[in-house]
């Protein structure tokens, strides 16, 4: 019983201690600064959202608020005055920045951020600096290594891990998370997904089962296909094949025709497929690069042969010797410039941030 009672104290003054800790972490308010900043920071302090709508008295802030204001503005008690402070550091470079989001990473406070004129979320305070270091491209190879371990093991709630997961190289340390949330349904289907692209890049046969599942479960998702396409150009498994060619006889087969456009999908699918590199895979690929999906008829090339062209490229096998002999033969020497060699050919969002 005794023991009962002492676990029980301890608790309640490690809950205490924990909670005054976080309290005096953020402890200023308008008043603790100089007089010539408090009726800037004051309006600020007033704003609902990021970015902040009185423009001048953030300008003021960024001119004659001293570095050490600004050091001492991220431990404010308004959490909008802190992210203002720390994206002020950011644009000026002072040399600490990176010094000052590693001791910010379990600030969870939430935030509105309109990142679009229309669109706007919720986010934590330590998400919102992370992206305003990445935005300036004030992190170096070594420093996003950091925050990725610091945030994948220690503060994987943050949404920056989710952007990190989809895009890191496979790592152990990091393989139950991403497989925990790959098993994550969510209203976005993006973030179940993305992460069982990052699970496909460990190409292990016990994940076969729950991709498989998840696969079919969202195929007909038009928002995720990519995601879907893009696992299993990573990891051809001959489990997956059916899913794809399920997909080419609903979607593609007979749907392709000069009066639509063509979308992302038909070269994430043609990549996908390409990449089993057998006779099966041959003739869809030739489907899709015989029938024109091209409204734009002066333009050359089709957009169908394009993305055909770059997948067998991609994933290249001499199956495909006779198919990219011919697609050259039709383009122009300037067409297959543009399109480009090895890592050029792939997406502008393929480029990995982290």
């Amino acid at each position: 019983m005794w023991k009962l009672i002492k676990t029980a104290f301890k608790i309640i003054i490690f809950s205490f201690f924990f909670v005054s800790c976080k309290e005096e972490k953020y402890k200023y308010d308008i008043f603790d600064f100089s007089t010539e900043l408090q009726p800037s920071l004051k309006s600020l302090s007033n704003e609902k959202s990021l970015p902040s709508k009185d423009t001048i008295a953030r300008k003021f802030i960024e001119k004659h608020a001293t570095k050490e204001e600004l050091i001492k503005l991220m431990d404010s008690k308004n959490p909008i005055l802190r992210v203002i402070g720390y994206k002020t550091i950011v644009n000026r470079q002072e040399p600490e920045y990176f010094d000052l989001l590693k001791n910010h990473l379990s600030d969870t406070a939430k935030v509105t951020w309109w990142y679009y004129e229309d669109a706007g979320s919720k986010f934590n305070v330590s998400d919102l600096m992370i992206r305003k270091a990445y935005e300036k491209n004030g992190l170096s190879p070594i420093q996003k290594k950091y925050l990725v371990e610091k945030v994948l093991l220690e503060h994987p709630y943050l949404e920056t891990s989710t952007w990190m997961i989809q895009d890191i190289n496979p790592n152990e340390k990091y393989y139950n998370l991403i497989r925990k949330r790959a098993k994550l349904k969510s209203a976005r289907c993006g973030e179940q997904l993305s992460a069982c692209f990052a699970l496909s890049k460990f190409k292990k046969k016990e994940d076969l089962n729950l991709l498989h599942q998840i696969f079919e479960q969202n195929i007909n998702n038009d928002y995720c296909i990519t995601w879907i396409l893009r696992s299993i150009e990573k990891y051809p498994d001959e489990k997956f094949f059916p899913i794809l060619e399920d997909y080419f006889n609903k979607k593609i087969k007979g749907k392709l025709s000069a009066k639509d456009n063509i979308f992302d999908d038909i070269l994430y699918f043609s990549r996908a497929i390409s990449a089993y590199k057998n006779e099966r895979v041959l003739r869809i690929l030739k489907y899709i690069e015989q029938n024109n999906t091209y409204i734009n008829k002066p333009y050359w090339p089709p957009s169908n042969k394009k993305y055909v062209y770059k997948a067998i490229l991609i994933n290249y096998d001499k199956i495909y010797d006779d198919l990219i002999k011919q697609l050259q033969s039709e383009f122009k020497k300037e067409d297959l410039d543009k399109l480009g060699f090895g890592r050029q050919l792939l997406e502008y969002d393929e480029e990995s941030d982290w």
